[in-house]
């Protein structure tokens, strides 16, 4: 069972990044609304990213509305003890209320067998 914390209505996990120049551990929201999993801007640039460089983007609707967003592929996402390489993640600015560095979405979600939260315990379960 993995920890999670409950923040504002949220729940936070630890995801664990690989980029170009680090690996670090950074909090996401367990969003299971989202189809793609999201990196901020900031979190691709403290991996190694020039975001100046990457150019596919692709449109995406938000609560906020229409948002353009470039997609990179990181070298490796962990969440929940499961590994992904080459991961391909949408990158959007994050506005600095949020207080994470990222969403899991479902694309990174549906490589797990099952899923569940235990509020009670703040643990979520996973196989």
């Amino acid at each position: 069972m993995e920890k999670f914390k409950l923040e504002r209505r949220k729940i936070i996990v630890t995801a664990k990044l690989k980029g170009p120049e680090t690996e670090q551990f950074f909090d996401f929201i367990l969003d299971t609304g989202a189809g793609t999993t999201v990196i901020s801007e900031d979190t691709a640039i403290l991996l190694g990213y020039d975001l100046s460089k990457v150019t596919p983007t692709e449109t995406f609707v938000t609560a906020g509305g229409r948002v353009n967003a470039k997609m990179i592929q990181l070298h490796k996402i962990e969440v929940f003890g499961k590994l992904a390489s080459n991961f391909r993640v949408s990158v959007m600015p994050f506005p600095i209320q949020l207080l994470v560095d990222g969403l899991v979405g479902v694309d990174f979600l549906q490589k797990l067998k099952k899923l569940k939260i235990h509020f009670d315990t703040q643990e979520i379960e996973v196989n």
